[in-house]
């Protein structure tokens, strides 16, 4: 590369949905002046936006960790500093203009997509893996020997991507790149090995300041912000690095030595090879992840981020979100501090949103997406809160127990039809978190954190009124889809406990037995 091609602080490449529901492509400098007027990211995918948040977010937590609102410089040394300026960024209702654009002057040289030396997020004469612009293009799931049915690219337009597609697609590489490149083999990328976790507001603004952490943890400060473009450039391949301390960093963190290939206007392929890595354990630093413990003899002795589970409902973590039962993932904590220190009304709803993607055996290749979100008052977030987070953590346990009610109905029908059973249980339990899903995010919303405990009981007996009907009606259609042959049964002989026992299975039985324990859960 001889030569600077497509500035991504003045080329609209970055995909969004404005206010009155039409999309546009802005600039880097755009997206970020205009974050206040813009609803959403509306890239080609919902991990792609995530990756791209990130690296928005990178760019305000470096400005405004240097200077105030006022763009005086000033570090933030203390955790009253830290909130005065964000609750004074938040009141103005937009990102100042000068101090944005006074940051992305002094680097614009490292925001070209192609340039001799510094091209965006890329190595010069990188030596790796060279693949099809086509593996590049994350919407386009196909193989090598396996050509994709009802793509939305076809002939030789797969083959190639526009500046703008490259541009965002390598921002989604660094962050969720999977493990195909060789010599050598990479680790996972980052966001594809960690429980991708965000808030997200009403606007963009809104978005970039809910996740706007300027104290770790709400409870530490960062180092100096050091974004990747700001660093000397990576060579070496596969390399270990200390965890990363300050937020622009891990934000930018380069998972993957990259390099695009462009032929008459085109990027026609691209070279990948492995980057930097950090272990994963006690990784503090990231703030938008859940959390599970790594427990030693009953003790837990660390934590690790917790991987989200595709086909699981966002709201049955609702304890883990909260940090009830592990550590708390930051953005909470901070947006919990904002709240305590009243920088956010109580009346605020906000929404968490997780996104991820599932690899293929190995790791090699993405062939599916996925994407939940969870809407709730912010005053649930605060330690004031915190009898209501442990209230609404009940009725979750309950509904995981409604449907290991309708999972043992499953078992006893199928073993009456002369099933094993064991089939039966999961797809059971997985319709009744189906039913259950739309009708508790709408009781989710009806929480105010200023119920009194009378509302609270009131609460309680409506849901669980809901949850038993939903539930019985489930029930029901399981009985009547076992037809004859259940309803008639069958004795089966079963090892319990290393011993022989045999029991008779039948429609009428498995449902009185179900209907007795529907009654246990009843307020």
């Amino acid at each position: 590369m001889e030569e600077r091609v497509f500035s991504l602080l003045e080329e609209p490449w970055i995909c969004v949905l404005r206010a009155d529901g039409s999309t546009a492509k802005l600039s880097l400098t755009e997206a970020l002046i205009q974050a206040h007027q813009i609803r959403d990211l509306a890239g080609e995918s919902k991990t792609q936006d995530s990756a791209m948040l990130r690296m928005l977010l990178a760019v305000i937590h470096t400005v405004f960790s240097r200077v105030n609102e006022q763009g005086l410089p000033e570090e933030i040394s203390t955790v009253q500093e830290a909130l005065r300026r964000w609750g004074a960024l938040w009141a103005l209702g937009a990102f100042p203009q000068d101090q944005i654009q006074d940051y992305l002057t002094q680097w614009q040289e490292r925001f070209w997509l192609f340039h001799p030396e510094r091209p965006f997020y890329q190595v010069p004469e990188l030596q790796g893996t060279t693949n099809p612009a086509k593996k590049l293009n994350g919407a386009l799931v196909e193989s090598s020997n396996k050509t994709q049915l009802f793509s939305l690219w076809n002939g030789e337009r797969k083959n190639r991507l526009t500046y703008d597609e490259a541009a965002r697609w390598l921002v989604f590489l660094q962050g969720f790149g999977d493990t195909a490149a060789k010599k050598p083999s990479p680790k996972l990328s980052w966001l594809g090995s960690i429980g991708l976790i965000m808030a997200k507001g009403e606007t963009l603004f809104e978005t970039l300041m809910l996740n706007l952490v300027l104290w770790k943890n709400g409870t530490e400060r960062w180092e100096a912000s050091a974004p990747s473009w700001e660093e000397e450039l990576p060579q070496e391949k596969l390399r270990e690095i200390p965890t990363p301390n300050n937020q622009a960093a891990l934000l930018t963190v380069q998972c993957r030595r990259a390099l695009l290939q462009r032929e008459n206007g085109w990027v026609s392929g691209y070279v990948e090879a492995a980057g930097d890595y950090f272990p994963k354990e006690n990784a503090f630093c990231e703030q938008m992840t859940l959390w599970e413990g790594i427990k030693e003899r009953d003790q837990i002795i660390g934590y690790r981020p917790r991987a989200h589970q595709p086909s699981r409902q966002m709201w049955r973590d609702f304890s883990v979100l909260m940090g009830q039962d592990v550590r708390k993932p930051g953005i909470v904590a901070w947006i919990g501090l904002l709240k305590a220190r009243k920088k956010l009304a109580k009346s605020k709803m906000i929404s968490f949103q997780l996104a991820g993607v599932r690899y293929g055996n190995m790791y090699c290749g993405i062939v599916d997406e996925f994407f939940d979100q969870l809407q709730m008052y912010s005053g649930l977030l605060d330690e004031l809160g915190y009898k209501w987070q442990k209230f609404i953590g009940e009725e979750v346990s309950h509904c995981d127990q409604l449907a290991k009610t309708v999972g043992k109905l499953a078992y006893k029908l199928d073993r009456a039809m002369g099933g094993e059973g064991k089939s039966a249980v999961p797809r059971a339990q997985e319709q009744c978190y189906y039913r259950l899903d739309l009708p508790f995010r709408q009781w989710l919303l009806t929480i105010d954190p200023d119920a009194t405990p009378r509302d609270q009981n009131e609460m309680r007996r409506t849901w669980r009124s809901q949850a038993k009907t939903i539930s019985l009606g489930l029930g029901r259609e399981l009985v009547d889809q076992g037809g004859t042959a259940a309803l008639i049964g069958r004795e089966v002989t079963e090892k319990i406990k290393n011993r022989e026992e045999t029991h008779y299975y039948c429609a009428p039985k498995a449902f009185n037995q179900f209907l007795s324990e529907l009654k246990q859960w009843e307020v």
